[in-house]
């Protein structure tokens, strides 16, 4: 599955449960994830303003708004990341 792929599914996931909250080691479970991968896309999602690490070492969905979080990803035809972007939205188009 591509880095894309997991990254939405795990942004719906949350978006379906507002309360969620996971350590690492319960999302590698719920996704079916390596460890390191798990954390790629937690990490890449709180870096967009998504999610967030608590002091409890879980992650939890920011109050942000989904749409307000858009990504563009730069891929390999493999599916492999080379390297997300966060769009800046606050630019007139």
């Amino acid at each position: 599955m591509s880095f894309t792929a997991v990254t939405d599914r795990v942004r719906s996931e949350f978006l379906e449960m507002p309360g969620m909250q996971l350590t690492l080691s319960q999302a590698t479970r719920l996704w079916n994830l390596g460890a390191d991968d798990c954390r790629n896309v937690l990490d890449f999602l709180v870096d967009t303003g998504f999610l967030m690490w608590t002091p409890q070492r879980t992650v939890i969905r920011t109050g942000r708004p989904a749409h307000a979080v858009e990504l563009a990803v730069m891929a390999n035809p493999d599916g492999s990341v080379l390297a997300p972007v966060e769009l800046d939205n606050s630019v007139a188009r």
